[in-house]
């Protein structure tokens, strides 16, 4: 058995334990020292080498969380999509560099595909969504700035009903104002003009003359307002201006066309 185990440690090289007594025998031999037999092979020592898939799933994890947060969220994260190309990318790098150590080529490349269709897809539909995005920008705008005039004319409605005319001018209207004077959404100021379309002259009413000691004065009467926004190039006089007369909206160009009027010295 000695002779055996020399022959056979010389022939391999290799030792291994004796299961039964634990001395160390060739790596081959059928039988120990000890008596005991070996009726099998002994295990192959090589080891098992198992294939990572975890890079074409996290790849394939991110494509959906990026979709689930655009639909959620906005349309604008759709940028997202480039991440999980890139880990679908470099998943297909690792498989193709260590087959037997890296699966999944088919859900990294089904990935990568998706993101970048997506990506290219969402993109150009933001793009296309720009106009409109920006024409939503403007009218919301524009709201904001009428929602404010509509708050001064209601304070000027109720001046009109106590006092028969609205303010003069804009320092007379902040004497009634209990707050600040409103401003449009660019925070300037909306300015106040009115204007005098009826000048009565309450002593040629009754006639009583004007030289008379003690003769009412000129009585003048602001019929009419004008509430007016820069807009958004803060230059008045432009077509963007924002303009309510009378609780009416016009633009800068209808107001040219209409009958210009006597004004009040609110400049």
């Amino acid at each position: 058995m000695n002779s055996n185990f020399a022959v056979q440690a010389q022939a391999t090289g290799k030792l291994m334990l004796c299961p039964c007594c634990g001395g160390q025998i060739a790596l081959g031999i059928k039988a120990c020292a000890c008596g005991a037999r070996f009726v099998g092979a002994p295990l192959d020592e090589t080891p098992i080498k198992m294939r990572r898939f975890g890079p074409a799933m996290t790849a394939a994890l991110l494509l959906l969380l990026a979709i689930g947060l655009t639909a959620l969220l906005t349309k604008w994260l759709t940028g997202l999509a480039l991440v999980p190309a890139w880990y679908a990318l470099r998943a297909l790098r690792l498989e193709k560099g260590d087959p037997s150590g890296y699966g999944g080529r088919r859900i990294a490349a089904t990935t990568l595909v998706l993101a970048l269709v997506g990506s290219a897809g969402m993109a150009a539909y933001g793009i296309s969504y720009i106009p409109r995005a920006l024409e939503n920008h403007r009218i919301s705008r524009l709201a904001a700035t009428e929602a404010a005039m509509h708050h001064i004319a209601g304070i000027l409605e109720d001046y009109k009903a106590a006092t028969g005319s609205y303010p003069k001018n804009t320092a007379d209207l902040k004497k009634v104002l209990t707050e600040a004077m409103p401003t449009d959404y660019w925070e300037k100021a909306i300015r106040y003009r009115s204007y005098a379309e009826a000048l009565v002259d309450v002593r040629l009413r009754n006639n009583i003359d004007p030289n008379q000691h003690n003769a009412p004065a000129l009585a003048i009467q602001f019929n009419t307002f004008e509430l007016r926004s820069a807009g958004a190039d803060g230059i008045e006089g432009t077509d963007d201006d924002i303009i309510m007369r009378d609780g009416v909206f016009f633009t800068n160009a209808e107001i040219k066309k209409l009958p210009s009027v006597r004004t009040s010295s609110d400049r």
